[in-house]
């Protein structure tokens, strides 16, 4: 019976990582909840991702085990401050997000204070559904459009983003869908000053290469911009 008992708890646990010394807190507390699609409905294969700061660029302290067709998910951690990101991925745990890839956008903070227990819900979408989302019911968008080529070639299954800041470890503000097989894209953005740049791995990377600043005017018409790939982008 102690054998029985002891297999249950080892299943219940999360998945330990090598975590920094600032980790290290008294007590523990349950962090649960569901993770579930745009529209609503439970997704199986889910994972929570959970980073000790917020810079999600890096291998996460714990990860939850998969959901079932519940969509639920449950750790017992250390009682320190968290930044969690949900994720359906295929293949390798870690790396960049592709085409087909569901995540739950900025990682959110989590902060037990005194709570044993904490339930937090997420919600995870593919950047098509992402983009489609934020433009629906939003009036005054500028569309900006055109091509992404790599060498004078177009470029599918990449993406285009708009940042209202300095490139950073955040996920952009906006982003538009995978492009086509003709590398074509569509962005719609609200009025204001941008830094536009493509990429084909989700997120984007930090650097700024090949980033443009632009400033979308209210009243204009839609916006052609052609944005080149580096070479070294996969």
């Amino acid at each position: 019976m102690k054998r029985s008992v002891t297999l249950l708890i080892l299943m219940l646990l999360p998945i330990f990582l090598p975590a920094s010394p600032a980790r290290a807190a008294e007590g523990a507390f349950t962090l649960q909840g569901v993770i579930s699609g745009i529209s609503g409905e439970p997704v199986r294969d889910a994972e929570l991702y959970l980073y000790g700061t917020p810079n999600t660029r890096r291998p996460a302290d714990f990860i939850s085990p998969k959901t079932g067709s519940n969509g639920a998910y449950r750790l017992i951690l250390p009682k320190a401050i968290y930044w969690g990101v949900a994720r359906i991925k295929r293949g390798e745990r870690y790396g960049p997000l592709m085409p087909g890839d569901r995540h739950s956008g900025e990682p959110v903070r989590i902060d037990p204070d005194s709570d044993a227990s904490l339930t937090l819900d997420f919600v995870v979408a593919d950047m098509q559904e992402l983009a489609r989302k934020r433009e629906k019911g939003r009036s005054g968008l500028i569309e900006i459009s055109g091509t992404v080529t790599r060498d004078g070639k177009a470029v599918t299954d990449a993406y285009v983003f708009a940042r209202t800041g300095n490139i950073a470890a955040t996920l952009p503000e906006y982003f538009s869908g995978w492009t086509d097989g003709s590398g074509r894209y569509s962005i719609k953005v609200p009025p204001g000053h941008y830094h536009l740049g493509c990429a084909t791995e989700f997120p984007p990377p930090a650097s700024s290469e090949r980033v443009l600043e632009i400033e979308a005017s209210a009243g204009k018409l839609p916006v052609a911009i052609n944005l080149q790939l580096p070479l070294n982008e996969r």
